[in-house]
């Protein structure tokens, strides 16, 4: 495999293993964001293309790697945003019911919560045994359930779900799965319409390598129909590229997801840039470098008797690995000493997460390894 390293930054002294943290931007992707802050200040240099064909682009870019069509995917500037378009869309009533776990990032918790102010009974799964069973979900589901809502994998452990049987499980029920994909897409192969999944969204800042601010909304035809424009922007309505005939009171949507679209100018250069770079590297070789790398690690700690999640279990494996001490304060213990030794990870629910990208080698998990010393 090419070595990519050298598409990224130097991290100077750190061993930078913290993807699930913050992607890395591609160089590339910081020269774009460059020229189009040089195109802001220079307005002169700002033509058409420059932003409607951008938004299309980016459309298409976003459908290819995930396995969807342009017209499904919404730019968004988070995955909150994204879950706040679906959650404030549908047409709730009293008795209705969300099915969510209480692992879930709070991106895809704390708005399904905030329905039961609206009479929405939600239901927080307690994942048993580091992970959530199938059987504990649908165990919790019944005919008044709407919505199924999940990490497709968890940002603290590290376990990826099985998009495919929770959402045949939402299915049979006759709710909508909703996927939050921040951790996993750019990360693990995925073709949304060969799978149940009626909406993923996603912060596209971690394994997409793209700017804060910026991620996607995936809506299958079936949930587009369902949900209520809340906001009607000026992109949203057909018309909007024609600045001279811009309609007035007698205006129509759009019959796609670009209706929902909510993202900035200088995001849009830099995820374009970023989703560029993933499509000639191909997610397939992410993977494969990631997985390559913790099963170093993995076989590395087990030697020295850490504890692993159940993400190094291989149905449950993404591209994260957390592992864990004897104790909590030894593992904060441990943490703190890969921190004073320039190691950059994450400590998330008591574990010590890793989380490395194309920017990583071997010799870098070796670092951290030999680190993981006298404990």
């Amino acid at each position: 495999m090419p070595d990519y390293r050298r598409e990224f930054f130097d991290f100077g002294p750190i061993t930078y293993l913290n993807c699930a943290y913050h992607g890395p931007l591609p160089r590339m992707t910081a020269a774009r964001i460059q020229r189009a802050i040089q195109i802001e200040s220079d307005p002169t240099q700002l033509e058409k293309k420059d932003f409607f064909d951008l938004r299309e682009r980016i459309r298409t870019r976003l459908a290819g790697l995930l396995g969807a069509q342009p017209g499904e995917m919404a730019l968004v500037g988070s995955a909150t945003q994204g879950i706040g378009i679906v959650a404030s869309g549908l047409d709730w009533r009293p008795g209705d019911e969300v099915v969510i776990s209480s692992e879930n990032f709070p991106s895809n918790l704390f708005t399904w919560v905030n329905l039961r102010r609206r009479g929405v009974r939600v239901n927080v799964l307690r994942p048993e045994g580091g992970f959530l069973a199938a059987e504990q979900v649908a165990a919790a589901m019944n005919s008044r359930t709407r919505v199924l809502a999940l990490d497709w994998v968890n940002y603290s452990t590290g376990v990826r779900i099985n998009l495919a049987e929770m959402g045949e499980l939402a299915r049979r029920h006759g709710a909508l799965f909703v996927a939050d994909g921040t951790q996993g897409a750019g990360a693990v192969e995925l073709n949304l319409n060969a799978l149940p999944v009626e909406v993923m969204t996603a912060a596209a800042y971690k394994w997409l390598l793209a700017p804060y601010g910026t991620g996607f909304l995936y809506l299958s035809p079936k949930v587009q129909e369902q949900l209520e424009l809340k906001v009607v922007s000026w992109l949203s309505v057909n018309g909007s590229e024609d600045f001279d005939a811009l309609p007035t009171e007698d205006f129509t949507v759009t019959n796609s997801a670009r209706r929902f679209d909510i993202l900035a100018f200088l995001g849009m250069y830099g995820l374009d840039a970023s989703l560029e770079f993933l499509q000639r590297v191909g997610v397939r070789t992410v993977n494969e470098h990631c997985t390559q790398l913790l099963d170093r690690l993995a076989q590395g700690l087990k030697g020295k008797g850490y504890a692993l999640s159940a993400a190094a279990d291989a149905e449950r494996r993404s591209t994260i690995l957390c592992f864990q001490a004897s104790s909590p304060e030894a593992t904060a213990a441990l943490y703190q000493k890969l921190k004073s030794q320039k190691i950059a990870v994450s400590l998330r629910q008591g574990m010590i997460r890793v989380s490395p990208h194309l920017c990583n080698g071997e010799a870098d998990i070796d670092r951290l390894l030999d680190a993981t010393d006298g404990r």
